[in-house]
């Protein structure tokens, strides 16, 4: 009994390992230090409170299907205004799409437009693991970025999951 235990234990553990590597979990992110060559433009919802609220979770989804449709075209993105690695809790964000600019669609009604600065100096950290494992691997690269250089980190992250393409992360540093 204990070595069928013990085999699919040896199983579960190579097939999760499998799957891990699948999705990209083994590749390494590419980090450099630069500054935003031009503004990024979001349409979406801010949103401020408890990541466990009702309200959070389908604003992403509301994104989604809003790209979808066809409605707005533009990259699934967000911007967070505290550490969404190191916050269990309370978020401050924006979440919605990446958009080319602010005129050549038609905007939902409820939907707004936020501005990532041109200009800024950002570590920019991207993978082309599956945006589901991406996430646990940019904000440690970051983070370790940060501490060997001995930058500052300002707490502000836009991140874009592009279907097509590398996710990526810019932490905006002082």
């Amino acid at each position: 009994m204990t070595r069928w235990i013990f085999l699919i234990i040896l199983f579960l553990t190579a097939a999760g390992v499998a799957v891990y590597g699948y999705l990209g979990g083994f590749r390494k992110p590419e980090i450099a230090v630069v500054n935003t060559p031009k503004p990024i433009f979001l349409l979406g919802h801010y949103y401020k409170g408890s990541v466990r609220d009702e309200g959070f979770g389908p604003l992403f989804r509301q994104a989604q299907q809003l790209r979808a449709s066809g409605t707005v075209r533009g990259e699934l993105a967000n911007i967070y205004y505290n550490d969404p690695s190191k916050t269990r809790d309370t978020v401050e964000a924006f979440i919605g799409l990446i958009v080319a600019d602010t005129t050549s669609q038609k905007v939902p009604a409820d939907y707004r437009y936020r501005t990532f600065a041109a200009g800024q100096r950002v570590i920019q950290a991207r993978t082309t693991a599956s945006y589901l494992i991406a996430p646990n691997m940019l904000y440690p690269a970051i983070e370790e970025t940060a501490k060997q250089q001995k930058l500052k980190l300002r707490q502000v992250y836009l991140e874009q999951f592009a279907e097509e393409g590398p996710s990526e992360v810019l932490a905006v540093i002082e």
